[in-house]
């Protein structure tokens, strides 16, 4: 009975995020952003030493983080169902709405307004876009779409369902503070290193086990050859991985030199095939849903082997 429940829950907060997705000015999400921004206005000081920038940078992330996790975990503890509130952190944590933005970016392209499409870039990611060309906003959006649904959705799942709701929402604090960090301070600033080697370290085995599963249905042999040319030599190995999945699939390069706050960013190229236009932000999304549903076919028969191996233990 508690397996069907829990199965229950998972379906309909699935269900809920993808039918009934809150909007981004009064999701909870939008408080947390806020709030992280705050303590990085208040302590990031950019002309501190190192030592500092690293301890107060370690402080920043943990402490908000934790009170909040502390919170739930007291609030969980009166909870009459909490079972269901733990579907509840699911449904808050999912993020649906990163392919309607895709599908609206490659929209305006398709229009020639770029100007438009530049501004609904620049709210999911944290580069410069003023000077990107169509390409450059075609690449910049596979880019943001491909490495935010593998974090915001599918390992927030993953963790949901091996570790609970608790670890899913721990994961998704740490994304949004350094979601929320990344748009004053530069990615190579030793004050947020802290905060990116964390996730890199939590995020390492079941990103790779996602990506080597999802590469089974897909165009497995690129992928490998990508992942051992490109994506190991990546800035960030993590994302390195995310977009080599992307990148053999669609028969594009992506990755790149980029601009953050106005400081280029030397990044290697994952490819060398043709640059993305926007017809390829459409193949995109049709690809991610190829990769949704075989994701949930295969959690699908998961819960069934548990299920009927569960059975067979009792008798």
């Amino acid at each position: 009975m508690q397996a069907h429940q829990g199965l229950l829950i998972f379906i309909l907060s699935l269900s809920a995020a993808h039918l009934l997705p809150l909007q981004r000015s009064y999701h909870p999400n939008t408080i947390f952003l806020l709030v992280f921004k705050g303590i990085a206005q208040r302590v990031y000081q950019r002309q501190a030493s190192t030592s500092y920038l690293a301890f107060s940078g370690t402080l920043a992330f943990v402490l908000p983080i934790l009170t909040i996790v502390i919170l739930c975990l007291l609030l969980s503890q009166f909870a009459y169902y909490p079972n269901w509130l733990g579907g509840l952190v699911l449904y808050l944590c999912l993020d649906t709405s990163i392919t309607i933005r895709a599908k609206r970016i490659a929209t305006l392209l398709k229009q020639g307004q770029k100007s438009t499409a530049r501004q609904l870039l620049q709210s999911v990611v944290a580069r410069d876009v003023a000077k990107l060309s169509k390409v450059g906003i075609a690449k910049a959006c596979i880019d943001s779409t491909s490495l935010r649904t593998v974090r915001h959705y599918y390992l927030i799942i993953i963790f949901y369902l091996l570790l609970g709701p608790i670890a899913a929402l721990s994961y998704k604090l740490l994304l949004l503070c350094d979601h929320a960090w990344r748009d004053s301070i530069k990615p190579n600033s030793r004050f947020i290193t802290p905060l990116k080697q964390t996730i890199y370290v939590i995020e390492w085995l079941p990103l790779r086990t996602f990506i080597t599963l999802m590469a089974l249905s897909l165009n497995g042999k690129k992928v490998a050859h990508y992942i051992k040319h490109y994506a190991r030599y990546f800035y960030q190995r993590n994302s390195g991985w995310i977009l080599a999945l992307f990148a053999a699939n669609l028969r594009v390069q992506l990755g790149g030199p980029c601009f953050y706050l106005e400081q280029r960013f030397e990044k290697m190229r994952l490819g060398v095939e043709r640059h993305p236009e926007p017809e390829d932000i459409d193949a995109l999304l049709s690809l991610l849903k190829r990769i949704r549903t075989f994701f949930l076919l295969l959690i699908a028969l998961s819960w069934l082997a548990y299920t009927l191996s569960a059975t067979a233990l009792r008798f």
